[in-house]
């Protein structure tokens, strides 16, 4: 508990005097040549704890896990930059004014709502620019250190493709059209004898290629019916299945009972769901393998950084 109040004094005492946490910082950890101050360190802290929900819910456990974690995000960050200089790497004016006008034209913002939108959020439009330098600086350095290092196979996307199929695979569909009639409860036999007359007569006219909709149309209200739509097969009921089963499009089911009426179904279209199946996914597979393949090169590459620098932790 007593560990929990010096936190919670801690955030307050940072927040209400930041130049007096200044004047007391000390190095959180020097990376070759320079320092990080436990002064960044505090900043990196209350901007984080800004945007978690449950911050002064942290135990004094997790709140000195978070001060490790974004010390190391601190140190990989100074390095990220020691190695962008290093290799002498830099934006142009125009670059960075493009960059800029690009994020303006994707939000549909002028140069004035861009600089309110960045007020809002306590961002001079000098801060900004300077921010969006840095990633461009961080895009160009892992496009040279890491991305081209990574590279997608014909194979290996075949491979992925075949150890994955059932996630890519779709189901096989159909289009059906139906005419219904129903049968009314304690109907004479008599009754659902000229009902299944009636059925047989407009199966007829189907088979012989009369129009869909005249035919539906021309049951008036002893009938009922339309387009169901797309419908996966091995969803339908048992019966249903058998009664589409071999069906090509344009022919006409069996009259079918089922749920207290008689059916009739005209097939309009069968999709295989497996028409070109590799060449549909290929390009999402590839774009996989090279994010996992990306992924692996920046850790690696992060870690070759840290072998080759001088980082001493201080606190």
């Amino acid at each position: 508990m007593k560990r929990t109040i010096l936190f919670l004094l801690f955030v307050s005492f940072a927040a209400g005097a930041p130049a007096m946490a200044k004047t007391l910082s000390q190095v959180a950890a020097v990376v070759n040549h320079e320092m990080i101050s436990t002064y960044q360190l505090d900043k990196a802290v209350l901007k984080a704890l800004s945007q978690q929900a449950n911050k002064n819910q942290l135990s004094a456990t997790q709140f000195d896990q978070l001060k490790t974690t974004l010390l190391q995000q601190l140190i990989n960050d100074k390095l990220v930059e020691q190695r962008i200089e290093e290799l002498g790497l830099t934006v142009a004016d125009s670059e960075l004014n493009a960059a800029i006008l690009d994020v303006q034209e994707k939000n549909g913002l002028t140069s004035e709502t861009l600089e309110q939108a960045l007020a809002a959020q306590g961002l001079t439009m000098e801060s900004y620019r300077e921010q969006i330098k840095k990633e461009i600086l961080r895009y160009k350095l892992l496009g040279r250190e890491v991305n081209y290092k990574v590279m997608v196979t014909s194979s290996e996307v075949r491979d992925y493709f075949d150890e994955h199929i059932d996630e890519y695979k779709v189901q096989p569909t159909i289009q059906v059209s139906r005419i219904s009639y129903a049968i009314p409860p304690e109907s004479s036999e008599q009754k659902l004898t000229d009902l299944r007359k009636q059925a047989r007569i407009t199966r007829d006219l189907l088979v012989n290629g009369e129009p869909f909709d005249q035919v539906l149309a021309a049951q008036e209200d002893i009938a009922s019916g339309g387009d169901m739509g797309e419908l996966v097969e091995t969803d339908l009921a048992e019966d249903l299945q058998i009664a589409l089963k071999d069906l090509q499009p344009g022919e006409v089911s069996e009259i079918l009972e089922m749920n207290n009426q008689l059916h009739l179904f005209l097939m309009t279209a069968r999709n295989s769901g497996d028409v070109n199946l590799f060449e549909r996914v290929k390009a999402d597979i590839e774009e996989t393998l090279k994010r996992e393949k990306t992924d692996t090169r920046f850790q690696e590459w992060e870690k070759e950084l840290r072998a080759n620098a001088f980082v001493d932790v201080r606190i």
